[in-house]
């Protein structure tokens, strides 16, 4: 990428805030996905495994991975249907409590990603373009604090950027942030880690 301020003065942390482990659909776990992260440099990890019932409802307690230099940070993505043109929600839920109850049957993403924010957590917008996220499904979606812009995973199927809908958004005058993730799931088909 280009016009990234590196170059200039100042402190920048290097992260990914949307990974999966073997907890859910990854094909590491938790420590050595957070070792792969960790020996490339970075200086944070959040384990977002899906938060699905097929799973158990997982949020990944990687609190034993952390070392001098190198943090991970708790949280899932969540699910719930459904969007206008998707079969579910894709919210990154990142500082989730590792006691955060599974949606009920009746609760919209939405709503889903209001609690998780009352209690604390950071959201995303899951990959937008690989989940045929609209305009409407967005502006609903009132608790993100944050668009995922490019996704290194939903990049080989040309839907890894979101770009576009982050600009209707702020166009439409919502105050967002955005990230690049790489949504490792580090299986043998995947891209190789540490793209975003």
């Amino acid at each position: 990428m280009t016009g990234l301020p590196f170059e200039v003065p100042g402190r920048f942390w290097r992260g990914n805030l949307h990974t999966h482990s073997d907890l859910s659909d990854g094909a590491l776990s938790p420590q050595e996905t957070a070792r792969l992260y960790r020996e490339a440099g970075y200086d944070f990890l959040a384990i977002t495994d899906h938060f699905r019932p097929e799973y158990g409802f997982p949020v990944t307690d990687t609190r034993p991975l952390r070392s001098e230099g190198f943090t991970t940070l708790i949280g899932a993505e969540l699910h719930a249907p459904r969007t206008e043109l998707g079969q579910s929600w894709h919210i990154v839920a990142v500082g989730l409590p590792l006691d955060f109850e599974p949606p009920s049957r009746t609760e919209t993403g939405p709503e889903l990603a209001r609690r998780a924010r009352a209690a604390g957590a950071f959201i995303g917008m899951a990959h937008p373009s690989a989940s045929l996220l609209t305009a409407i499904d967005a502006e609903s979606l009132d608790a993100a604090h944050s668009v995922e812009v490019y996704n290194a995973l939903a990049d080989r199927e040309n839907r890894g950027d979101s770009w576009h809908l982050t600009d209707v958004l702020l166009n439409r005058g919502h105050r967002l942030t955005t990230y690049a993730a790489d949504d490792a799931h580090l299986q043998p088909q995947d891209p190789p880690p540490c793209q975003a």
